[in-house]
């Protein structure tokens, strides 16, 4: 893993850089101020944390750009950090995890975001214990264990459609 901080600007205090070879993903992470306790800092953005998320350089220096003064030379030394990765091994702990990530729902936080991720079908979800607002791909089989985006806690879901019954919004 490689990883450079740099000054924020704006609403930025600081932004992380580099590339994470178990996940083969450049990432970026822009903190700010944290809003109650004072010296720490908050996570604003962080891309990057789910598999092949940012694939070039460029796509993770597009993202900071905007939160931080980057040196030119950056893509050149990101892409460096990743073709010095290539004859390396996964550990017991990372094939271990690598699982789990895989299973894991996609980073997303907002309504926004889920939208542009093709959760576009918007359902409610009832059970007996919850009633959910969702967001869902469009083909997805709800008698199935699938994806989808819980409006009312700006969260990933792994649902288990045989457990709901499923009405349009």
């Amino acid at each position: 893993m490689s990883r450079y901080d740099f000054a924020g600007k704006g609403v930025a205090s600081s932004v992380a850089i580099g590339y994470d070879r178990p996940l083969s993903t450049f990432f970026v992470q822009v903190m700010q101020p944290h809003p109650r306790i004072e010296g720490e800092e908050a996570t604003y953005i962080w891309k990057g944390s789910a598999p092949g998320e940012l694939p070039t350089a460029a796509d993770a220096i597009a993202v900071a750009s905007e939160y931080a003064d980057l040196p030119k030379d950056l893509g050149a030394k990101l892409e460096t950090d990743r073709l010095k990765t290539l004859g390396t091994f996964d550990g017991p702990a990372q094939l271990a995890a690598k699982p789990f990530i895989r299973s894991s729902p996609p980073p997303i936080h907002t309504e926004a975001e889920a939208r542009e991720a093709g959760y576009t079908r918007a359902v409610v979800a009832d059970s007996t214990h919850h009633t959910l607002e969702l967001l869902i791909e469009p083909g997805a089989d709800l008698d199935s264990i699938f994806f989808a985006f819980d409006r009312g806690g700006n969260e990933m879901l792994h649902i288990h459609g045989w457990n709901f019954t499923f009405e349009p919004e």
